[in-house]
């Protein structure tokens, strides 16, 4: 038996209860009556208590209970036993579809069964199955959703497995689940391909209202137009022109049209531009009555917001796009009270930072800060042209995405094999006792409680 949590002994010190209240036991005297005292010559009063143990059983219990408790708080535990070569070997697969694997690889699944081989969930932790659970269609259901990829998973595998520890591993070859280089792995695995109803490398999505094809290079997924012909241009003016906000501002946008392959043409302030499809007015100016006219229905307009504006250290939450690192937000405007806008942006405090309203069939966006690297460090962040995209197509931010897509790799995922420097040693998960510590300590309670009244009457 070994102790997850040694500390918690200290809770023996809690023995000295018992102790302190056996041996502090002062018996109440007796009366007894005599008839005559003239025979009883005078004594010292003497004093006298005894320090015996009473009630031995009841003590035993007591100490026994409080031994109980302090073994809980110090969490027992069984070692796992050494599992030996020849039982040794898993059988991977995802336990929410541990019944149809089961129905398409019968014959081979029983065979490693036979041998030795452990049915395990290919997932975090790789928990024990057994074949009774396919006919579990609640444990199916109710099963939770592999966290891990398969990268990370066999990284597990590599770590706490012997060398040429044999795998058998029963699951499609997604690429997406192969998002990392794996490193040189001493398992002896073999892959088993899941038959798929789909196993093309070529699919279509829809985004923006076009058709892009998606293809599979190697373990990336490209994704490029369906169709060869020319994307209507988007015209957009960005005003001024002549400040630090517009070099980035049109930088990020030259990217997004390169990626989406859609020409983008910019427009000047004084020049008769035809029909806008989004403004970005770098000011906070009334924008003048011509180039609201020349905005197309459903256009976009971007402005920044006047008043007062102040020193914000925070962070900008970009809407429902989730990254690792938020920007920096150094300096924003203060924005009126009870504003009708919903808000896009919001800082670290829930304060807006980019809203948008629909006024005349047009989208106007407000910015409280600006795109300046001396008010925020965005437009230096990768995510700078994304958290554009909605903007630019007026797409909400938690709707804006390529449709998820599994697409399988016909090739042998797994890295050259490789003896390990050391030799690992397997063994059986450990078991916990604390459901069994927790029945004693109720037994010898009731037992003592049991004793205790009995003894009182």
């Amino acid at each position: 038996m070994q102790f997850l949590y040694p500390i918690g002994f200290i809770a023996l010190a809690s023995l000295l209860l018992p102790i302190i209240i056996h041996l502090w036991r002062v018996k109440q005297g007796k009366t007894l009556k005599i008839g005559s005292i003239a025979l009883l010559g005078e004594s010292a009063a003497t004093n006298s208590r005894n320090l015996k143990i009473s009630e031995k059983l009841l003590f035993l219990l007591r100490c026994l209970f409080f031994i109980l408790i302090a073994m809980l708080i110090a969490k027992p535990y069984l070692k796992g036993k050494i599992l030996t070569q020849n039982k040794a070997g898993w059988i991977l697969l995802d336990e929410r579809g541990l019944k149809s694997i089961y129905h398409q690889h019968q014959k081979k699944i029983d065979s490693l069964l036979k041998k030795g081989y452990k049915l395990k969930h290919f997932g975090n932790g790789f928990k024990q199955l057994s074949l009774k659970d396919t006919a579990n269609e609640i444990l199916a259901k109710n099963a939770a959703k592999t966290p891990l990829n398969y990268t990370s998973l066999l990284k597990q595998a590599n770590q706490s497995l012997p060398n040429r520890y044999p795998i058998w591993v029963f699951a499609p070859k997604y690429a997406t689940q192969f998002d990392d280089v794996l490193p040189t792995l001493h398992l002896a695995i073999t892959w088993q391909h899941l038959s798929q109803k789909d196993t093309s490398n070529l699919k279509y999505t829809q985004f923006l209202d076009k058709t892009y094809k998606i293809e599979l290079e190697g373990n990336a997924i490209k994704y490029s137009s369906a169709n060869d012909r020319n994307a209507t241009p988007l015209n957009v003016m960005v005003y001024p022109t002549d400040v630090e906000d517009a070099k980035y501002l049109k930088a990020a946008l030259s990217a997004i049209g390169s990626y989406l392959n859609q020409p983008i043409q910019f427009h000047h302030n004084n020049e008769k531009s035809k029909e806008l499809d989004a403004v970005f007015w770098l000011s906070s100016t009334p924008i003048p009555n011509e180039i609201n006219i020349s905005l197309k229905s459903n256009g976009v307009i971007l402005r920044y917001a006047d008043g007062k504006s102040i020193k914000n250290p925070s962070t900008i939450i970009l809407g429902g796009n989730e990254t690792e690192e938020h920007p920096l937000l150094k300096i924003r405007n203060i924005a009126a009270q009870n504003i009708k806008a919903e808000t896009v942006w919001k800082d670290g405090f829930g304060n807006p930072i980019l809203t948008v309203e629909e006024q005349k069939k047009h989208h106007y966006y407000t910015l409280y800060t600006q795109l300046n690297p001396q008010w925020t460090d965005l437009v230096w962040k990768d995510d700078f042209a994304q958290a554009l995209i909605p903007i630019l197509y007026h797409q909400k931010p938690n709707t804006f995405a390529f449709k998820q897509t599994q697409l399988i790799t016909n090739e042998q995922p797994i890295a050259v094999f490789a003896d390990a420097n050391r030799t690992k040693t397997l063994y059986d998960p450990d078991k916990p006792l604390d459901k069994i510590i927790w029945v004693l300590a109720f037994i010898v309670l009731l037992i003592e409680r049991m004793l205790s009244f009995k003894t009182k009457s």
